[in-house]
């Protein structure tokens, strides 16, 4: 790597792993055969390209959450930037990272998102800084969570992981307005559903 480029990457980590997930998504809405293919939208090529491009655009959420809680865990942007070069990259390998499952596609990153909000509070309070610390956050985290649930039923698995952790952290508070965000969403969500006489159990499919 050029020594500017090298140079651009420490000063700028997000920027310039988000220029390569760009251009990396370019390339694989363009080129790469099964990017966004299994949906079933019709053999239109525009559309199959507006499609690709559309999941481009939310895997780019993706990469972007990844660097972020990583940047949290580790406290070190270069690490953070390595890491989230895993997901930055998969998108050329379809049968690794791309639309084997939308539901999974699509409710990944609110569960990133819900995640890194749960992290970011939790390094505020380890540091002792808890006049930053918003309870309405995990409230939000929980309606993400809900989202996800709704779109991608297994990540109830990993809400529960984190609603466990808060506990064992003895953050009860944050758990039950987690939990509470998520259960008022996902209930939302149902009734909606169950109204519109459509089975919440497959209404992604």
């Amino acid at each position: 790597m050029p020594q500017n480029l090298k140079q651009f990457k420490v000063k700028h980590p997000f920027t310039s792993l988000m220029l390569v997930a760009i251009a990396v998504r370019i390339l694989a809405v363009i080129f790469v055969p099964g990017h966004g293919s299994t949906i079933d939208i019709g053999d239109s090529w525009w559309m199959m390209l507006l499609s690709r491009t559309f999941f481009a655009a939310v895997s780019l959420f993706t990469v972007s959450m990844v660097y972020r809680i990583c940047d949290l865990l580790t406290n070190d942007r270069i690490k953070a930037w390595n890491i989230a070069l895993i997901p930055t990259i998969c998108v050329i390998m379809p049968s690794f990272g791309i639309i084997n499952s939308a539901s999974f596609f699509l409710g990944l990153p609110l569960l990133l998102y819900g995640s890194n909000i749960v992290l970011r509070q939790q390094v505020l309070i380890g540091a002792q800084m808890n006049n930053k610390v918003h309870r309405t956050s995990y409230y939000f985290a929980g309606i993400m969570f809900g989202l996800s649930m709704c779109v991608w039923q297994q990540s109830a698995f990993l809400v529960l992981a984190i609603l466990v952790m808060l506990c064992v952290k003895r953050d009860f508070k944050g758990a039950l307005l987690t939990f509470i965000g998520a259960a008022v969403t996902t209930a939302l969500i149902w009734l909606v559903l169950y109204l519109l006489h459509i089975n919440p159990c497959n209404y992604i499919q």
